[in-house]
């Protein structure tokens, strides 16, 4: 089974999904961002080093996720903004038309695995490709 993946909810410049496979269910977020806001209220330099090496990481609480759901993840979330485009392409009497440079259209970035050390905080345990 292709692992599924549903948006749950964003916050604080971090998307959570829940992530259903052939054996589980479960949460899984990526960081897009950090602000300096979210810096100044974080409760210490572990805190805030997890939030600065944690951006384009697709994490869950407990262990490294695969390299094939990360995969997975990306091609969805390729397929899905592409889609998305497609529809506001389709009705610019809606949405207006949306240029060629426009930061809409930039892809989403990839995401990848990672292992957590409270040392060094969010480290990437593979490189992942653009998915196609």
């Amino acid at each position: 089974m292709t692992p599924r993946f549903k948006w749950q909810c964003s916050f604080m410049g971090t998307v959570y999904y829940r992530v259903t496979t052939a054996t589980e269910t479960f949460e899984a977020s990526i960081r897009h961002s950090v602000s300096d806001y979210e810096l100044s209220i974080a409760n210490g330099d572990d805190v805030r080093r997890a939030m600065r090496t944690g951006i384009g990481m697709l994490v869950r609480s407990i262990d490294p996720l695969p390299a094939d759901i990360v995969a997975a993840f990306n091609a969805w979330r390729a397929a899905e903004h592409m889609a998305q485009m497609a529809k506001l392409d389709a009705a610019p009497e809606r949405y207006g038309i949306i240029a060629a440079d426009d930061e809409l259209r930039r892809p989403p970035m990839i995401a990848r695995a990672a292992s957590y050390d409270v040392a060094t905080g969010w480290t990437p345990v593979c490189e992942m490709e653009q998915a196609a």
